[in-house]
C-alpha cells in the first residue's frame, strides 16, 4: 500500500482545515448556532457542521484513509495514515463570543497497529485571526508559510505559561485537586497563567515564541499529539511523565514549570 507524500497530506489538511474554519468564521459572526451547555463540556452545532466540511475534503482526496473525528467518531479505512480531526477546538470560547478557537488536524503514520503510529503532520487554522500553522516531522513549523522557532528570553517571573487539562480532569475530584495545585504553583512562579480552552491555538503561539511555556495535565489525545509535534519541530525544551507534559522556550522557564509538574503531578 503506497503512503502519500507529506506534501500531498499537507495540501489536503490545509484545505480541510480552511473549509471547516471558513464555516466557523461565518457562524461565529452571525451567531446562528445552537448550543448544549453542560457542567463540564459544551457542544455546539458548529462542531458538527465544521466537521462535515472537513471530512468531505479528506474523503474526497483519500477515501481509504481511516479517520478519528471528534463528533462522528471512527471512520474505518485501510490506508496507513490515520487522521485525527478536531473541528472546533475552543467550543466554549466560540459560544462565549471569544475569538480564540481553531480547526485542527493531526496525521499519524506508521505500522498497521495504530497504537504505534506517530504524528507526521499537524495543521491548525484559527479563522478569526486567519492564522495558519503547519508542523511537519523533520521539517519544522511554519506560520502563514514562514518558518518559526520557539525562543523566549523571559525569566519565569515575567513569563506567560499556559495550563492545559483533559476533559476527564474536572470530573474526578483527585485529578481536579492536582490540577488546582498545578495552577497555584504556576501562578507562584510566573507572571501569568493562561488557562487554555483552545490548546491548538496556544501550541501555535508557543511555536512562534509568543508564549513562554506550557504545562499539560492528563491532556486530550488529539490536541496533545499535535502539540508535541509542534514542540519538537519548533525547538521547545520538553519533558514528560505518566500524566504530564511540559514545554518551554528557554531553560529557566522550562526548569521552573518542570519542577511544578514533578512536585504536583507525579
Amino acid at each position: 500500500m503506497t503512503t502519500p507524500s507529506l506534501d500531498a497530506l499537507e495540501t489536503t489538511a490545509i484545505e480541510a482545515c480552511k473549509a471547516g474554519g471558513a464555516y466557523l468564521r461565518d457562524a461565529y459572526r452571525s451567531g446562528t448556532t445552537t448550543v448544549d451547555a453542560g457542567e463540564h463540556d459544551v457542544k455546539s452545532s458548529a462542531d458538527t457542521a465544521a466537521e462535515e466540511r472537513i471530512l468531505a475534503v479528506i474523503h474526497d482526496r483519500f477515501p481509504d484513509h481511516p479517520i478519528e473525528a471528534e463528533e462522528s467518531g471512527v471512520h474505518e479505512g485501510s490506508g496507513r495514515c490515520l487522521w485525527l480531526v478536531d473541528p472546533l477546538d475552543g467550543t466554549n470560547n466560540f459560544e462565549a463570543g471569544l475569538p480564540s478557537f481553531a480547526t485542527g488536524i493531526t496525521v499519524l503514520e506508521g505500522p498497521d497497529d495504530a497504537a504505534l503510529s506517530e504524528p507526521v503532520l499537524g495543521v491548525v487554522y484559527a479563522p478569526v485571526s486567519d492564522d495558519l500553522y503547519v508542523g511537519r516531522r523533520d521539517h519544522g513549523v511554519r506560520h502563514d508559510g514562514q518558518p518559526v522557532a520557539a525562543d523566549s528570553e523571559l525569566e519565569p517571573a515575567a513569563a506567560t505559561v499556559v495550563s492545559v487539562i483533559g476533559h476527564d480532569v474536572k470530573r474526578d475530584p483527585e485529578h481536579a485537586a492536582v490540577s488546582a495545585a498545578i495552577d497555584r504553583a504556576i501562578e507562584d512562579r510566573c507572571k501569568r497563567r493562561l488557562e487554555s480552552w483552545s490548546p491548538t491555538v496556544h501550541w501555535g503561539l508557543l511555536a512562534r515564541g509568543r508564549l513562554d511555556g506550557i504545562v499539560c495535565y492528563r491532556p486530550d489525545r488529539e490536541e496533545q499529539l499535535l502539540g508535541e509535534l509542534f514542540a519538537v519541530e519548533s525547538g521547545l525544551r520538553t519533558d514528560t511523565g505518566d500524566d504530564w507534559f511540559v514545554a518551554a522556550g528557554n531553560d529557566a522557564v522550562f526548569e521552573a514549570i518542570r519542577e511544578v509538574a514533578l512536585e504536583h503531578a507525579t
